[in-house]
């Protein structure tokens, strides 16, 4: 007579292990990097010029050579969008021309230009010759000539041009006459670098009630993540399209994400209508495409490969 076989309590631990597992398998998040490839510093090519230059005079500090005053030069410029980033920007500038009967110089030290959008301000420091050896025009009443400029280091929290690198050459032309309303004009020349973001994809299938279940309409979140120094613009979810047979992205797609600062994530979620009720260990592989931008608008098209579990229950 054969024995009775008794249950095998491990057993059922694992299968309720299996069970709870499949359960949950489409609401586990995953991490993916999705990197914006190191980009070359951009160009940066700036010019204006208005009436507005503010003019105050000082003593020198020039102990020798000869530059005998200094004429403090201010004004500023609105930029048009697309010029300095895809923003509308504003250029100001601080000046103590150090000048003498027939030459002027700026000093790296205190000659200051700044661009300025809502995304933050890149500063400039401008230099052309010295106290001893001055490399301006000065006719009387108006100051021209060239120079050199560098990115001043800034590590100012949420300005997007932070720790920026950068250099290039100016063209300067200022009327000195003390007071207001001179005429100036000022041409900027160089490239630019700025900290580049980079994005991680995490994701979360869920069905959203039973009638989705039942229609086999599987939603799933796509959350993007900026893990890299730099802030992120312009991020749209271009695609998500599926890329195992038998599955159909509903969408929506393109979906604009926008600005993902440095540290911080934004979610999407598109639709697929996926396999059947009775089928087992349905997944599918979704190629999510991105486009991603620094805080001067380069950037590019970057994508990852999303594995996607189906949930086996209509819940949670």
């Amino acid at each position: 007579m054969r024995r009775s076989t008794a249950p095998n309590p491990r057993s059922a631990v694992r299968r309720a292990a299996v069970v709870v597992m499949a359960l949950l398998a489409g609401l586990v998040l995953g991490a993916a990097p999705a990197t914006a490839a190191g980009l070359a510093p951009q160009p940066l090519s700036v010019s204006a010029s208005n009436t507005n230059a503010s003019v105050t005079s000082t003593g020198s500090d020039c102990t020798s050579g000869p530059l005998t005053e200094t004429r403090r030069v201010t004004g500023s410029q609105s930029v048009p969008a697309g010029v300095f980033s895809s923003l509308p920007s504003q250029l100001a500038f601080d000046l103590p021309v150090l000048v003498g009967p027939t030459q002027a110089a700026l000093r790296g030290s205190d000659a200051r230009v700044t661009l300025t959008n809502a995304r933050g301000t890149l500063t400039l420091a401008l230099s052309s010759g010295s106290c001893a050896a001055p490399s301006l025009f000065n006719n009387g009443t108006n100051v021209s000539g060239s120079g050199t400029w560098t990115v001043v280091a800034d590590t100012t929290a949420g300005n997007s041009y932070r720790q920026a690198t950068g250099s290039g050459t100016f063209t300067l032309s200022t009327g000195i006459a003390v007071g207001g309303g001179g005429a100036w004009t000022l041409q900027l020349l160089g490239t630019v670098g700025v900290l580049q973001p980079t994005l991680a994809v995490t994701h979360r299938a869920f069905w959203g009630g039973p009638f989705n279940y039942l229609s086999r309409t599987l939603s799933v979140e796509y959350r993007i993540r900026n893990t890299g120094p730099g802030d992120a613009f312009g991020v749209a979810l271009t695609d998500a399209l599926p890329t195992t047979p038998g599955v159909t992205r509903l969408g929506p797609v393109p979906q604009t994400v926008g600005a993902v600062p440095a540290g911080t994530e934004k979610a999407v979620v598109v639709r697929y209508r996926v396999c059947g009720i009775a089928a087992i260990g349905c997944r599918f592989t979704a190629d999510v495409q991105l486009h991603v931008a620094d805080a001067l608008d380069a950037g590019g098209a970057v994508s990852v490969q999303r594995t996607v579990q189906v949930p086996v229950s209509p819940v949670p």
